[in-house]
Parts: C-alpha cells; sequence; structure tokens
C-alpha cells in the first residue's frame, strides 16, 4: 500500500493544472440563536483540500468541527463566509441545485448505527445511496456487490440488517453507503472514535487503501492527531471555532506551534511515536 507520506511527496493533478481546490472555506462564521441567546461556534474559518488530497480537521470536543461536517453537507445555515464545492459558490445556489450538491458530498458520520436505518437490509440501504429514485435493491444486485467487496464484507450482507453487525462492520457499511454515491469529498467526522485500537487501525487502513485506488479527496475530522497524521497530508487545527494552525501534517506533529496543538500532540497515547500500525 502506497503511504500517506510517499502521496504527500508527489505533485498533484490539481496542482499542475491549476483547477480550484474541491473545497474551500473562506472567512466561515456559524452560529445558532438570535439576540442576545446568540452563540458563534465557528469564527473567520479557512480552509482548502485539493482534488486527491486529505486534510485533517483536528480538535478537541466542542471546538466546532461537528458543526463545519453539518454545514457542510447543509444541515446548518452559514452565517457569514463563503464556501465554494469545486469552485461553485455554495451560498449562491438555488434550492434545487443544493440539493445536487448533497450528493457531491458525502458525509461519513461518527455513529454509523444511528444513521443506518434498523428496518432496512443494508441492501436496501445501498441501493437508495445507489439510486435514490429507484432504490430496488434487486435492481441494482451487481454494484451493492462490487461496494460490499470494497469495504471487505461478504455479498450475503447485503441481505442483513444493522443490528446484526459489529460496530466496525457498521463503520464499513457506511463508508460504502457514502461512496456508493460517487461524490467528489467525502467528510469523515470522527470515524474512528467509538472504536478499539485494533478495529480504528482496520477503518483506516482500509480508507488509506480506498483513497489510493479511487482518488478520493477527504476532509478527516477527529480529535486525535495521531489518528490524523496516519491518513492525511495536511492538517487544519481548531480551537474554540477558530483556526489555530495549518500546513503539512508532519511538521506540525514533528514541531507544533501554537500551545495548543502542542497539548493535542502531548495528548496522544505513547507520545510522538505512536504508531497505529503497530
Amino acid at each position: 500500500m502506497t503511504t500517506r507520506s510517499q502521496r504527500a511527496d508527489e505533485d498533484s493533478p490539481t496542482e499542475q493544472t491549476g483547477t480550484p481546490p474541491m473545497l474551500s472555506i473562506e472567512k466561515l462564521a456559524v452560529g445558532v440563536g438570535i439576540g442576545a441567546r446568540y452563540l458563534q461556534i465557528l469564527d473567520n474559518v479557512d480552509l482548502e483540500v485539493r482534488q486527491g488530497q486529505t486534510v485533517g480537521l483536528v480538535g478537541e470536543s466542542g471546538s466546532g468541527k461537528s458543526t463545519l461536517a453539518k454545514t457542510l453537507v447543509g444541515e446548518m445555515p452559514i452565517t457569514s463566509g463563503r464556501i465554494r464545492i469545486g469552485g461553485t459558490d455554495v451560498g449562491s445556489m438555488s434550492r434545487a441545485a443544493r440539493g445536487g450538491m448533497r450528493r457531491r458530498v458525502q458525509l461519513i458520520p461518527q455513529d454509523p448505527y444511528s444513521s443506518l436505518s434498523p428496518r432496512r437490509t443494508i441492501g436496501q440501504t445501498l441501493a437508495e445511496a445507489i439510486d435514490p429514485r429507484r432504490a430496488d435493491a434487486r435492481r441494482h444486485r451487481e454494484d451493492i456487490h462490487h461496494w460490499l467487496g470494497k469495504v471487505s464484507l461478504e455479498t450475503d450482507a447485503a441481505e442483513r440488517y444493522p443490528h446484526e453487525f459489529s460496530g466496525g462492520q457498521r463503520q464499513r457499511i457506511a463508508i460504502a453507503r457514502a461512496l456508493a454515491v460517487k461524490p467528489e469529498l467525502v467528510i469523515a467526522d470522527e470515524v474512528t472514535s467509538a472504536l478499539d485500537l485494533t478495529t480504528q487501525a482496520e477503518i483506516l487502513n482500509l480508507l488509506a487503501d480506498l483513497r489510493e485506488e479511487l482518488g478520493l479527496t477527504m476532509l478527516f475530522i477527529s480529535h486525535n492527531l495521531a489518528v490524523v497524521r496516519h491518513v492525511s497530508d495536511q492538517v487544519t487545527v481548531l480551537f474554540r471555532g477558530s483556526v489555530v494552525e495549518s500546513g503539512d501534517v508532519d511538521r506540525i506533529y514533528d514541531a507544533p506551534g501554537h500551545p495548543y496543538t502542542q497539548q493535542l500532540i502531548a495528548s496522544v497515547p505513547g507520545g510522538p511515536a505512536f504508531n497505529l500500525d503497530a
């Protein structure tokens, strides 16, 4: 498997051609409530993800990471600033166009069990992702089996229900569902936080392999810099809703400049030498 550091050393096609980033966030502010009850969650956030790149977004609980993810998939409104997907300003799009945008950006949630319908088989869930208008598991059987294979699940998983799978297997299903849409941008939101270390490593290696094979563009959200370092090219550190540090993941991990980043690295199990492959 090609390593993250090897990929980072290669010139990306996007940089060679000068095409716009797949995701560009400029001076983004997001809040909830009105008047005296208004609460600012994100403030003046800048972030960029280029095609074929994985950018890690790291910060502790409450830093605004999940709010950013929800904003990107249209679940929370923008207070100010700008989000561009593939060069298109999301804020200037019509409601109908935004509906189409939701298929271009797919979220892999932290808790896949709550996002999977307990009354639908895995095949039915994947069929809806593949073709929402004609969500027929029999019609899309070949594609369903294809995506199950991509995440190392047997084809008979299509006939089973979410409760029949382990947490790691459900996360694989959530990954398959997101990728079956063939999105331009994948947002992975704390996808390993509820898993044991062995399963974490399996999921991270799976994502790395899929990225290499499919050329995925991904925003990888986590509170753990060791996990982010494993899969990311660049990292952005979020603290209390604002970006405090951003750059090459190895540089920031080896020589963090902001005290908050230093604190995050100090909290990694085993320190800087910690390796999820071990």
